[in-house]
């Protein structure tokens, strides 16, 4: 029998990744990955604590959100002053 995976957590688990939210080769992104491919069901009860206290937070946030905070970060903490025309 075979773990149903939830088509639209895996979307956004992708989108998440291909954002680079999640750091390259933590267990963060491999535990995400697992989810991806073959849902929660899939994963250990450590795995299961990595994903719902480490990522489930990352993927509750708005994706916008997090681009624009990751965007903040990676320029050192700089943010541009607003231009009001």
């Amino acid at each position: 029998m075979s773990i149903p995976v939830d088509p639209e957590l895996s979307a956004l688990i992708r989108e998440v990744v291909e954002a680079k939210l999640l750091k390259a080769g933590s267990e963060e992104i491999r535990v995400a990955q697992h989810v991806a491919a073959h849902g929660l069901g899939a994963l250990n009860p450590s795995e299961r604590d990595v994903f719902e206290r480490r990522v489930l937070p990352i993927l509750s946030k708005p994706i916008r959100e997090q681009l624009a905070i990751a965007s903040i970060v990676q320029r050192g903490g700089y943010v541009p002053r607003k231009i009001v025309f």
